[in-house]
């Protein structure tokens, strides 16, 4: 590894770390001024719904101005806005006055972040050698579930003995150090881009996604399935197969979130170790941590015994790191370097499209029919797309 890798996982550690805290804290912050909890969730809606738009105007944006300057660009804008925010939380203002300031640079820092992740993930193959992009996105996943275990935990305690002005101060001083480490990262140079019409530059990313070249369309597919699936783990699904499956409190559910995020760090280690071999299976490595999953949430389902549960979650994490990672790796490795921010814009709008489904068909599912049906579809997601993945590779293999 490189400094310059060094420098963008310091600014993707710090720059996560600093978006969770500010998420926690805005999200309780709101919920004291209102006492409601229907605006307190507003506030991630609000982020989503910017970072979505912001998914459209990325691409138009890359024609011309080098990923590097998009990122210190917007990691700089965002620290702004923060710092906005807590203005507006120190100061008098009239209730609906002050909320509507706060949930429109909300907005705007949500806009402002959809620029952000495209260009950090597109930006590793750039910074890495060939052989080391799996080393590379296994240190990164890692540290993003240790760090988003980390602000979730310590966050509360500081928020609980500190209050919201202090942690958003902490928030903007490590998006500081995010931008500083940004400013070290080797130049990238945008290629003489064509005149082509805006639709064509919004939609290339779209077009790779869907497009049968390198199993694209099939990973594309994956991806839905088992987005929709990925509500299970919603935190008010979760809660709720805990109170009434697990027949256990809100304590519980506590220890159900940190065993997700200790098996994902577990499984990002040993992937870590095992990158190089790992990075010549890349597709097979994806299809089996989709169908391990598939098994560990039918065994989940079918469990009512709070500790099972709790090592089943344990062993999910390496198994979403597997795929995950080998996912992320094979797209870095078979796309071009002037598409791929492109492709991952579209691969992030794709995302909020298929999570917001997921919110409206796993809470219909859990209300209508019960929280552990929410489990069951997932199970059949998840085997779907395995057999799925499996049968468009034997397709091909005789095709070819």
């Amino acid at each position: 590894m490189n400094k310059y890798f060094y420098y963008l996982w310091v600014s993707i550690s710090f720059g996560k770390l600093a978006l969770s805290l500010y998420t926690m804290t805005i999200t309780l912050t709101i919920y004291s001024i209102t006492h409601s909890a229907t605006l307190a969730s507003v506030v991630m809606l609000v982020h989503v719904i910017g970072k979505l738009l912001s998914s459209f105007v990325f691409p138009l944006v890359t024609e011309r101005t080098p990923l590097k300057k998009i990122l210190s660009m917007s990691l700089l804008t965002q620290l702004l806005i923060i710092a906005l925010i807590l203005g507006v939380l120190t100061m008098e203002f009239n209730q609906v006055v002050q909320l509507t300031f706060i949930y429109s640079l909300i907005g705007l820092a949500g806009f402002i972040d959809g620029f952000t992740s495209p260009s950090r993930m597109s930006l590793i193959p750039e910074l890495v050698e060939d052989t080391k992009i799996g080393k590379a996105n296994s240190l990164i996943s890692t540290t993003d579930q240790t760090f988003a275990l980390f602000g979730w935990s310590v966050g509360t305690i500081a928020l609980n003995y500190y209050g919201s002005n202090l942690v958003l101060i902490v928030s903007l001083t490590l998006l500081t150090i995010s931008f500083f480490s940004s400013l070290r990262l080797k130049a990238t140079k945008v290629k003489e881009a064509k005149k082509r019409p805006k639709w064509e530059i919004i939609k290339a990313g779209w077009f790779i996604l869907f497009s049968k070249k390198n199993h694209m369309r099939t990973i594309t597919t994956m991806d839905i399935l088992e987005g929709i699936a990925s509500g299970i783990w919603i935190g008010g699904i979760t809660l709720v197969f805990v109170n009434e499956v697990l027949k256990k409190g809100e304590q519980w559910w506590g220890f159900i979130n940190t065993g997700y995020y200790a098996g994902s760090i577990l499984g990002g280690i040993l992937i870590t170790l095992f990158s190089i071999k790992l990075q010549r299976n890349l597709i097979k490595a994806i299809i089996t941590g989709s169908f391990l999953v598939s098994i560990l949430v039918l065994l989940y389902a079918i469990n009512n015994t709070a500790w099972v549960a709790l090592v089943l979650v344990i062993l999910m994490g390496p198994f979403y790191q597997l795929r995950d990672i080998s996912q992320q790796t094979y797209i870095q490795k078979v796309t071009l370097d002037d598409t791929l921010s492109k492709l991952y814009a579209a691969k992030d709008n794709l995302y909020y499209l298929i999570f917001a489904l997921s919110v409206f068909i796993t809470g219909l599912i859990s209300d209508y029919m019960g929280v552990v049906y929410v489990y069951y579809l997932a199970f059949l997601l998840y085997l779907t797309s395995t057999i799925f993945a499996v049968s468009s590779l034997v397709s091909v293999r005789r095709v070819g």
